[in-house]
């Protein structure tokens, strides 16, 4: 038998025909789930096309890939597809009629449920498993992040799954069920090595709270012994320590990514997120910064004051990277309920985190042009920490987006200009 392993969106997904050299891209999760079975052979299909060689597909559908997955479906027939990931955890009883095999949450142990001779709803315990590397090019995966150069070799590696908090957008808590699921410290020892034998240079540690880490103390040194050039995973500003960030720093780590998040509202795990930060920056560790741009029932004046909120808490925090995301309700988050009744599966081809979906059609172009030009204003600030015109990763891809909106030169200005501080 021979099994194919396919991601919705694509691996090599442009959206909206955006043409981008530096676009993100990491080994697809699926990889860990690749089937270890006498006389199965496994085989990663980038490019998502039905094949006549495949006899099962194991499909992992993000919400933004649900349409295509459909298509997909409808070309390969339900019968040949076991289907999983985010978007079938958050609705597997609509994805039923488009696969034989359902699979919500996490899972170890695929090999049981391929064995399983009538289809429908399936789960397993949680089992840690090491990534099928093998089965992609390595060298097609990309980050963008500060001090990255374009040449450097990019993996990532998960060490726990799940988050103990319950953000109102997040779809963590669906997955996991507020647990935390740690690997046992042979598994990340093999899975690093893995990365070791690819010649990986720069490691993001995908762990969604790796500052709550039930085995922080253990697991760190095993990514910091491997002497990768670059290590970074996410921290939480309420879970962080200066012993935490001391054994970090210990560890060669360049970089926490916390969550800012919609600045308007008080997140539970952002208790502690400036003192966090500035621990970071007391013993050498960079930070990074994702933000969350809240586009709903906000006119052009507001959103504006919005958009100054954030750029002063830059300048306050000084990261070395900030990220833009826009709204997006997820099936089975919080706020889905609040959102579901306005928004279609049409809006799920724009679940990209950088289309704005909420914000009346009239404002839409305006808010991605100010959320570039907001981001760029503080790399170009005083306030910026490091020299951002420097060929990494980070500055390759704004350059990409200061043509894409005609924002090089200063031009961002005619969006967003700071207000003078005091």
């Amino acid at each position: 038998m021979k099994v194919g392993l396919e991601v919705f969106p694509q691996f090599d997904d442009t959206h909206h025909d955006e043409i981008s050299v530096h676009g993100q891209r990491l080994e697809p999760s699926v990889l860990y789930l690749a089937p270890a079975m006498p006389g199965v052979e496994v085989e990663f299909i980038a490019d998502n096309e039905p094949r006549p060689d495949i006899d099962l597909y194991l499909c992992s559908i993000y919400t933004r890939g649900w349409k295509r997955f459909k298509e997909f479906s409808q070309q390969v027939g339900k019968d040949k597809i076991i289907a999983g990931g985010y978007h079938p955890t958050a609705l597997p009883e609509d994805c039923l009629p488009y696969a034989n095999k359902v699979v919500p949450g996490l899972c170890g142990d695929i090999e049981s449920i391929i064995e399983e001779p009538d289809g429908g709803i399936y789960t397993r315990p949680f089992v840690p498993r090491v990534m099928r590397r093998d089965l992609v090019d390595m060298s097609k995966m990309y980050q963008v992040f500060p001090d990255v150069k374009p040449e450097m070799k990019v993996g990532s590696s998960n060490s726990s799954v799940g988050c103990p908090f319950d953000c109102d957008f997040c779809s963590t808590p669906l997955l996991s069920g507020r647990r935390m699921h740690a690997s046992p410290l042979d598994v990340v020892a093999a899975d690093i090595e893995s990365l070791k034998e690819h010649e990986v240079d720069v490691v993001f540690i995908r762990d969604e709270s790796f500052a709550t880490h039930p085995k922080f103390r253990e697991v760190v040194p095993l990514y910091g012994n491997a002497n990768f050039p670059i290590l970074y995973s996410f921290g939480t500003g309420r879970a962080m320590t200066e012993e935490k960030t001391r054994l970090l720093a210990d560890n060669n780590w360049h970089s926490l990514c916390f969550g800012l998040e919609d600045v308007s509202v008080a997140y539970r795990k952002n208790i502690g997120l400036a003192e966090a930060c500035w621990l970071c920056r007391d013993y050498g560790i960079n930070i990074t910064l994702s933000f969350i741009i809240n586009d709903d029932g906000k006119d052009k004046a507001e959103a504006t004051k919005n958009y100054q909120a954030l750029y002063d808490a830059f300048v306050a925090l000084q990261p070395a990277q900030v990220c833009a995301n826009f709204l997006m309700p997820f099936p089975g988050t919080c706020l889905w309920a609040k959102y579901k009744d306005r928004l279609t599966e049409a809006d799920f081809d724009n679940y990209d985190s950088k289309t704005p979906i909420l914000a009346p059609p009239d404002l839409r172009q305006w808010h991605q042009q100010m959320a570039v030009a907001v981001q760029l204003a503080y790399y170009h600030s005083k306030a910026y920490p490091r020299e951002f015109e420097c060929g990494d990763t980070q500055h390759l891809r704004f350059q990409e987006l200061e043509k894409r909106f005609d924002m090089a030169d200063g031009k961002w200005e005619q969006w967003f200009k700071p207000a003078p501080t005091n």
